[in-house]
């Protein structure tokens, strides 16, 4: 690893070398992430001058961000930024909060101590690289917490919120290769078709609008709890250019045709390229010395600027109401995922095997299941979610009884000189568990013994947590939950790329997901958890405009219904290797390992959903996690498994209003020649129908029918169907749930109508489902 010729040029003065080159230009500079745990091996080898590495290793870096004015831009920043990054180069969008947080704070300690900053981080980059350039908007109030002030994001994740997107994205080998985006993340602009290019390497790429994916923008988090926003700014790196330009000398040609024309001098565009500067060609020292300096110089002579993001935003902050939505997701460099807004290539959902009964090797709907199936990196993050909780426990603990957690003792608890820092046992817990969080080891999963270090860091974390923990009676912290999971990606919709092989699902006339689908996570309490529930509410116009936030919020408001609260099942996930992989070795078990817990959403179509995890441990402590949305498209009405069973129309139901409930007993345990009764209740089963109603058989659309008058009071629909001879069919215990909206209701207190030339709907809701 370390002896290469290129990474023992680049991890000492390459980098700096490289930018001697480009001095010339009053503000070119690059941007450099280099990992924590980089760091401690080059420290480690440098002292004792092992591979080509030096003592003073360091010194390129420190000097190319220092305060001469040789190595400063125009406006006096430095010409090698030395970006934030995760500690042990973890994967952020999956940790937990607290997670992230530890990883940021340990980097931060190990950031002067390398680049001759100072403790107190006044000088700190104010950039921040997400690994992978993996991003996801629930990281942005702990990077701003921490002090960063942007971070770098992949340009495909702004394209693919665009609402036309898929008109203008070709799939496939020429374009992208992954699920399309679901509709609750196209938030973005309509561009005109001929402000998009597009174009791949090796497969990675997809469609860009230009200047949109090209700018800096503004994107927020809203506090679930307070409905206080957290903004950053956003750096779009090219996705597609970057890959480019980490394998091959390239000139300006792409940016003059696609992306120059479009500039807008008010917001101009920033074209930067980001990738692995120690992997491949982009790695070398025919980059570092060469394909550097003359791409700055083609750039220069273009008429195009070069300059560091920092000076860049200086001078072009995005203004503060330029606020996106940017798409979880990777850069496509990854293969297996190309920037899956699940980043399936760091958590594969759970499999059937082809031997187990529904797989059907042509329908890549049934390669999958949520409630039965195994997968390697789905086990190891429940191994790392029961890590995590005994940390956060053994801290709090710590805390309350007195003592401090310090990054300081976590990211170094022995001195280089051997000298112990005294690590009390809630940091030493911290410093083992975080490094088993490399991203590597699941995106190389059964390599090696990848498929082990997850469990061996979080079994050295458990054995001082315990120490400070006890008997659990001071335990005051919720249970660790991982960011919640969905499948299908787009229910009711379309799917492409890994995970359905390159098969077609709802394209080329095949069969789309059924709209009913999984929300599933894995939750761990040192104290037991007692109580997991997901609680759905439908949007009542199918939009979550980027300028109000009822869809962020568990208050929400008029623009949303009320919860439905769907109890999930628990699942213990087996610590061996259920499918008898060749591949990997399990010679260590966990000594604590969450539990999977799932629940299946039916009834909804043609709707938008905002959707979080609620969990309980056995002292009442409670966990909430981040609001999620998801469209669920019209589908073809039929499950990918287990066949549709319930519908309602009008959908949603509306209060006061007539609403047809529909049951397609072929697709469920009771039959179609038998009698079928609806059980009917309201507002969670606060109110049932007795006794229950018999349906009518429809023989035309093969489903029993019957139609009943919403209450005025209802905020939701219950129901579950039986033959009246003790057969039922009730969801797999979890019954079926309506959101009902109100929009029926005919408001009085409105200003009046007028018309001066053209409709204005000022203070009214256009409606299509009720009364007008």
């Amino acid at each position: 690893m370390f002896d290469k010729a290129d990474r023992v040029n680049a991890y000492q003065s390459g980098g700096r070398d490289s930018i001697n080159t480009i001095l010339s230009h009053p503000d070119g500079g690059a941007s450099v992430s280099y990992s924590g745990s980089l760091q401690e091996n080059i420290w480690s080898l440098g002292k004792d001058n092992r591979y080509g590495y030096s003592p003073g290793w360091n010194a390129g870096y420190t000097q190319a961000r220092g305060s001469t004015p040789t190595y400063r831009t125009s406006g006096g920043y430095p010409r090698a930024d030395m970006l934030g990054m995760t500690y042990h180069h973890s994967f952020g969008p999956l940790l937990p909060k607290s997670v992230l947080r530890k990883e940021i704070q340990i980097f931060r300690e190990i950031w002067w101590k390398s680049w001759g900053g100072n403790s107190n981080q006044s000088d700190h980059s104010k950039g921040f690289w997400p690994i992978e350039c993996a991003f996801s908007r629930h990281m942005i109030p702990v990077l701003v917490e921490e002090g960063y002030e942007w971070t770098i994001v992949a340009n495909s994740h702004l394209a693919r919120t665009c609402t036309n997107y898929l008109e203008v994205a070709q799939r496939g080998n020429s374009g992208w290769n992954m699920d399309p985006p679901n509709r609750a993340d196209q938030l973005g602009p309509y561009v005109p078709a001929n402000q998009w290019w597009s174009g791949t390497l090796d497969g990675r790429g997809g469609a860009f609008p230009a200047p949109f994916a090209y700018q800096a923008h503004r994107t927020k988090y809203v506090n679930p709890e307070t409905g206080a926003e957290s903004s950053i700014t956003v750096v779009p790196m090219g996705d597609l250019l970057s890959y480019q330009n980490g394998f091959s000398p390239m000139g300006t040609g792409d940016i003059d045709a696609h992306i120059a024309p479009f500039n807008d001098p008010a917001h101009p565009s920033l074209v930067l390229m980001a990738h692995d500067g120690d992997n491949a060609w982009g790695g070398g020292s025919s980059y570092y010395q060469g394909s550097v300096k003359d791409l700055f110089n083609a750039a220069a002579g273009k008429g195009y600027r070069p300059t560091t993001i920092q000076q860049f935003l200086a001078d072009h902050p995005p203004p503060v109401t330029d606020v996106v939505h940017v798409e979880d997701g990777a850069w496509v460099n990854a293969g297996n995922d190309w920037g899956h807004p699940q980043f399936i290539n760091w958590l594969w959902p759970p499999t059937r095997s082809p031997g187990d009964p529904g797989y059907n090797p042509n329908d890549p709907r049934t390669w999958y299941d949520i409630e039965n199936g195994w997968a390697e990196d789905w086990r190891n993050w429940a191994v790392l979610m029961a890590g995590a909780n005994y940390c956060e426990t053994a801290e709090q603990i710590t805390v309350d009884t007195g003592g401090s957690v310090q990054a300081a003792r976590i990211q170094e608890p022995v001195q280089k000189n051997g000298a112990s820092n005294n690590p009390n046992p809630a940091e030493q817990a911290w410093h083992f568990y975080l490094g088993g969080l490399d991203s590597g080891f699941m995106y190389y999963g059964t390599s090696l013994d990848d498929e082990v270090k997850q469990t061996l860091a979080v079994n050295r974390a458990i054995a001082f947590a315990t120490n400070v923990i006890g008997d659990g009676s001071l335990d005051q912290t919720p249970p660790t939950v991982l960011k919640p999971q969905r499948f299908p990606w787009n229910p009711g919709g379309k799917g492409w790329g890994p995970l359905t092989g390159y098969k077609a699902v709802g394209f080329d006339g095949q069969p789309a997901y059924s709209c009913d689908f999984h929300i599933w996570t894995h939750v761990y309490d040192v104290s037991g958890v007692t109580n997991v529930a997901l609680l759905v509410r439908q949007d009542q116009d199918g939009v979550n405009p980027l300028d109000n936030n009822d869809n962020e919020t568990y208050a929400g408001g008029p623009g949303v219904g009320a919860w439905t609260a769907l109890p999930m099942t628990r699942r213990i996930v087996p610590t061996g290797n259920v499918n008898n992989d060749p591949n990997i070795s399990f010679f260590l078990l966990p000594a604590a390992i969450a539990d999977q817990y799932w629940a299946r959403v039916a009834g909804y179509t043609n709707a938008l959903l905002d959707y979080y995890i609620e969990a309980t441990d056995s002292r009442g402590n409670r966990h909430r996690s981040d609001i999620q949305h998801v469209w669920v498209d019209e589908g073809s009405g039929e499950s990918s498994v287990t066949g549709p069973r319930v519908s309602v129309t009008p959908h949603p139901p509306v209060a006061g209003a007539p609403a047809t409930l529909a049951y397609d007993a072929s697709a469920g345990p009771l039959s179609s020649a038998s009698p079928v009764f609806l059980h009917l209740g309201w507002n969670n089963w606060s109110t049932v129908l007795n006794p229950d109603s018999a349906m009518t058989f429809n023989a035309a659309s093969n489903v029993w029918e019957l139609t009943v008058t919403v209450p005025a009071n209802a905020a939701q629909l219950d129901c579950a169907f039986n033959n009246g001879a003790g057969a039922w069919d009730n969801n797999a215990g979890q019954d079926w749930h309506f959101a009902v909206t109100n929009h029926g209701a005919v408001p009085t207190n409105l200003p009046p109508f007028t018309m001066d030339g053209a409709l204005d709907f000022a203070g009214y809701q256009w409606n299509t489902n009720g009364p007008t």
